[in-house]
């Protein structure tokens, strides 16, 4: 992988996965207190850390690539818009460059472990990860995919103005409508026993893996239950009230599954077990 413009961010340094991963968590808080780096700049890393560049391109990896900078900038303009718009309390800016981040570390994981490159694929997670919450409005679904089906009908005028191919727009739309909570254990049943292959059916798992990555972690977690806790308080929904105690972490971390390559590679869900019986212990 290249070089980063910041030493902590999406920095490898040989095998080290789960510390670049961490340490880009870590980076990504630091700009989010202290001059945010920005959507589109994330996107950027993550691109250059994947050696995704335009000259290399198919014509439909650059209509997406064209969608998901338009995206991030919209992203972006939005939350610091006049709008009635206001950014939630954990699903905002920083959600999304921790799943963008997340899921980057992991496609650079399956090229490793698959000896192939994708484009393709790889800039499909890349937009499909960056839309998975956009225009998310702090609340909770109703019905199942309820929020997801609403950020698709936003993100289909941008990949119809970009000439996303009808295949790749169905790919992409399908898997975020699939990343509502309720469905990721289905998600992981319709691989399970399989080998990891580029297409939809993994799409799906990797987006709930990048879209929890954070959350799992034993340093972050905990802050960010906070943050979801303050965004249920809002809307009274009142499980605010125990999803970021010790109790809350816990049963929340049992609801977690990460059954991809590239997780265990990232050793996520061992890492999961110890901190349940760390806590378990204390």
């Amino acid at each position: 992988m290249s070089d980063k413009s910041s030493p902590q961010y999406l920095n490898l340094k040989g095998d080290l996965w789960y510390e670049c991963l961490e340490s880009s968590y870590g980076f990504l808080r630091a700009s989010w207190l202290n001059g945010w780096l920005g959507m589109p700049k994330v996107l950027y890393e993550c691109l250059k850390f994947l050696n995704l560049q335009e000259s290399n391109l198919s014509e439909a990896g650059l209509c997406m690539l064209g969608a998901a900078n338009k995206l991030a900038s919209e992203i972006e303009n939005q939350s610091q818009s006049n709008t009635k718009f206001a950014e939630p309390k954990y699903h905002n800016r920083l959600h999304f460059a921790d799943a963008l981040t997340s899921m980057s570390i992991q496609l650079a994981i399956l090229v490793e472990l698959k000896k192939e490159v994708n484009q393709d694929w790889m800039l499909c997670a890349l937009l499909t990860c960056l839309a998975h919450d956009f225009a998310h409005p702090g609340n909770i679904n109703s019905v199942e995919s309820e929020i997801e089906k609403q950020s698709v009908q936003l993100l289909k005028p941008i990949l119809s103005s970009h000439d996303v191919p009808h295949e790749w727009q169905a790919v992409i739309e399908t898997a975020i409508i699939r990343s509502d909570f309720s469905i990721v254990q289905h998600n992981h049943a319709n691989v399970a026993g399989q080998s990891f292959e580029w297409d939809l059916k993994w799409l799906c798992v990797l987006l709930n893996e990048a879209d929890v990555m954070a959350s799992a972690s034993s340093t972050y977690g905990p802050e960010l239950g906070e943050a979801l806790a303050n965004e249920w308080r809002l809307i009274d929904f009142s499980p605010h009230a125990t999803v970021s105690t010790a109790e809350g972490r816990k049963e929340f971390l049992k609801q977690l599954t990460f059954s991809s390559p590239a997780s265990l590679v990232l050793g996520i869900s061992e890492r999961i077990s110890d901190e349940i019986q760390s806590n378990l212990n204390h």
